[in-house]
């Protein structure tokens, strides 16, 4: 649930009114591989296993979201494509129980493949229309609700929180009225992150336990500041736990309502649902997440999405067809009314960070992987699962690769980076 992992070439990578001690909705475990949650789940090993072991513009959208006519993808990329995903999970000593991979090449097509098992005891194999919980990939989606609402007046990049947030929760952190809503979007507030070992041994221990944004704050701001808000990057889920409440305070619904009818639905993205806190349901054929503790795999599937509400988790559950369909849409700008809101959306300041992160945007990443390979996209890890969605720019693919596990997801990432970035 935080920002740091393996990634590295084999190194670990509401209105005004509403009451912040209702459950957050939507949000298990943050990871954002290259991201914390491989740190986290190390060092909380042995604790995790004993807690396991006990326990009329819509319409226009979805017209502009259309493939257009489609061509054959290549069949022999695709072959080799298919032999990554066989190679992850053949060859992780059973650490990766399954992947999917879909991928979309400007004009040329697209392929969706799987490899090993969606389901532990018994088995059943993984398929490539599988749903899976996306975790930090949520961060794009709220931040593109966010931007919608600047295009429309509500508030500004430079607003400052007293404005945008109610005294309760404002008056918690010290630095608050120094923090502007650009700050919160590309991690630059100085705020801590609420995460850490011990959420993941309460979530893994009661899985079935709602989680409240005010439990969430608290833990946040039981901490230092990091640093001076806007003077540094450093990534933090508290930031879009506010921004979640930023959305609720201006328009008087959940996020999880404003994402679905302004993001989700615009983009006919019918696999992709925000499932609401207490509701730990699928809704449609899934994959199980699974997470090692003591050399045993645990499913971690049933995992509250309150647990990490607009900060990721298990907050978003999508397919990696729809995982791509977003990302083409937004990196198109049609999920905004003017280009300048895409341009302030992909303007990468500095943020060095674990697997090859060098900047970061407003709710999106860009990387530099092994090999000078250039990506724009969002890492995910929630508790059994990790998660990417990228575009190589200079190949024109756009993919979204998952597996069901906590394990070092550059297991599959890097294999499937190099793949696509070296085809013809």
């Amino acid at each position: 649930m935080s920002q740091q992992t393996k990634l590295n070439g084999g190194t670990p990578m509401t209105s005004m009114n509403r009451n912040v001690d209702e459950p957050l909705h939507p949000d298990a475990y943050e990871g954002q591989s290259f991201d914390r949650r491989t740190l986290v789940v190390s060092a909380a090993g042995a604790l995790v296993a004993a807690a396991l072991g006990g326990s009329a513009r819509a319409a226009h959208f979805a017209a502009s979201a259309a493939p257009a006519a489609r061509l054959p993808f290549d069949p022999a990329l695709a072959r080799r494509l298919q032999h990554v995903l066989d190679d992850v999970v053949g060859n992780s000593g059973g650490k990766v129980p399954g992947a999917v991979l879909h991928s979309e090449r400007t004009n040329r097509g697209g392929w969706t493949g799987a490899a090993g098992l969606g389901q532990l005891d018994p088995n059943v194999a993984m398929h490539p229309g599988d749903r899976f919980r996306a975790g930090s990939i949520v961060k794009p989606f709220v931040a593109a609700r966010v931007l919608q609402l600047v295009e429309r007046g509500r508030f500004t990049l430079e607003t400052t929180l007293p404005h945008v947030l109610p005294a309760n929760v404002v008056d918690r952190f010290p630095t608050a009225r120094e923090i502007t809503l650009r700050m919160l979007l590309g991690h630059r507030s100085g705020l801590a992150d609420w995460s850490t070992a011990a959420t993941e041994v309460a979530a893994a221990r009661d899985p079935a336990r709602v989680w409240k944004v005010s439990e969430s704050l608290d833990l946040a701001a039981a901490k230092k500041p990091l640093f001076a808000p806007g003077t540094r990057y450093a990534y933090s889920n508290t930031e879009y736990t506010l921004l979640g409440l930023v959305i609720e305070h201006a328009t008087g619904r959940s996020w999880q309502q404003e994402v679905t009818d302004h993001v989700i639905r615009p983009l006919g993205l019918g696999a992709t649902v925000l499932p609401v806190a207490g509701n730990r349901s699928w809704m449609g054929p899934y994959a199980h997440g699974y997470m090692e503790a003591n050399g045993k795999l645990f499913d971690v599937s049933s995992v509250d999405p309150s647990m990490a509400g607009a900060a990721g988790g298990h907050a978003l559950v999508t397919t990696a067809g729809d995982l791509v369909r977003f990302l083409d849409a937004l990196l198109a700008g049609r999920l905004f009314r003017r280009p300048e809101t895409l341009r302030q959306m992909l303007t990468f300041a500095p943020a060095p960070d674990v697997g090859g992160q060098v900047g970061y945007g407003l709710g999106i990443e860009r990387r530099v992987a092994p090999g000078g390979i250039d990506l724009i996209g969002h890492l995910g890890g929630a508790g059994g699962y990790y998660a990417y969605a990228g575009r190589l720019s200079r190949q024109h693919v756009t993919f979204a690769a998952a597996m069901n596990s906590s394990a070092d997801p550059s297991l599959l990432l890097f294999p499937v980076f190099r793949t696509l970035a070296n085809a013809r």
